[in-house]
């Protein structure tokens, strides 16, 4: 009797088991593919009947396994990778045309610059089939996407100059290479798409950036003397138009002094000679106090003068 118990609590057990074995969930996040002893168990041509979508599905137990897949928006960041750059670069191209024809536009003098790049990459499984037979796990994923991201950078960085790739047109860069990553995945059927690729940092190299820093330090240096030698050119322009004006000035105002001074000697004149004629005794009267004034108006002044002199002329008239 007890060995039909066991039994029955054997059979139960291994019905519980079939039964758990026998259903499996996919969650939100998830896809799946079921596989019969390894190869998907559906047709091809119809991927609903192997990919699994979120929910409570149905599976042979101990013959079907089940491969689950990321849905979510998956990440991959290389490591950092020192990159030629160009000092222009390409001109009257826009970038699907460079991608699409590769040997057209013209690159001027490429110098070979090298700078430290930091990039990541965004992408998500759409082909669980196809990602399964190329690259079947996330870090193959991830290895064979950092060998296309670094290709792709160096390709397009190859022809792109520092200063666009620090301006606005850094936009248009990032989304030249996620193009070029996604036509590479494309090409390589791995079942991904790439949602988006991101230029974090863009770093000369330590040698670069000291070299670059002196050549800065010595364009400013001679930017400095020029600025330095037009403001001396300047200065002395602007002298030299204002001696000129002060000349002219000078110039002008003494032929204005010279003209009124005429003038006014000339009205001297005439009065003098009104005078004159009015009262010839008081006009040389005058003349002689005017004449005493001037030479007498100094006390230090010393005079050595015959007494019978015509200038003492007044002095002895007086009694």
């Amino acid at each position: 009797m007890q060995t039909k118990y066991t039994i029955l609590l054997v059979v139960f057990a291994a019905l519980i088991v079939a039964v758990s074995q026998s259903f499996f969930i996919v969650d939100q996040r998830q896809q799946a593919i079921l596989l019969l002893f390894g190869r998907p168990d559906g047709n091809e041509n119809d991927p609903e009947s192997f990919i699994k979508k979120p929910g409570l599905h149905f599976k042979i137990p101990f013959i079907h396994t089940v491969q689950y897949f990321d849905r979510r928006i998956l990440s991959v960041e290389p490591p950092s990778a020192q990159v030629v750059i160009a000092s222009t670069s390409i001109v009257d191209r826009s970038a699907q045309e460079a991608d699409e024809n590769p040997a057209d536009g013209s690159i001027q003098n490429v110098s070979g610059e090298p700078i430290i790049v930091d990039t990541f990459a965004r992408y998500k499984i759409i082909d669980p089939l196809q990602f399964l037979k190329t690259l079947r796990t996330i870090d193959q994923a991830n290895g064979r996407l950092e060998n296309i991201l670094n290709d792709a950078t160096r390709t397009v960085l190859g022809k792109t100059s520092l200063r666009d790739l620090l301006s606005n047109e850094r936009t248009a860069i990032m989304n030249n290479i996620l193009r070029r990553v996604n036509n590479k995945t494309k090409q390589d059927q791995l079942g991904i798409e790439i949602v988006d690729v991101r230029i974090v940092r863009a770093d000369l190299t330590p040698e670069l950036r000291t070299s670059t820093v002196r050549r800065m330090i010595s364009e400013l240096k001679e930017r400095a003397t020029e600025t330095r030698a037009k403001g001396e050119e300047r200065a002395l322009e602007i002298k030299s138009t204002a001696n000129k004006e002060r000349d002219v000035l000078l110039a002008e105002a003494q032929r204005d002094a010279e003209i009124i001074r005429g003038e006014g000697d000339n009205e001297a004149i005439q009065t003098y000679a009104k005078a004159f004629n009015e009262d010839k005794d008081f006009y040389a009267f005058y003349r002689s106090t005017e004449a005493y004034k001037n030479a007498l108006a100094n006390p230090e002044t010393t005079l050595v003068i015959n007494p019978d002199s015509e200038f003492f002329n007044y002095f002895r008239s007086v009694d």
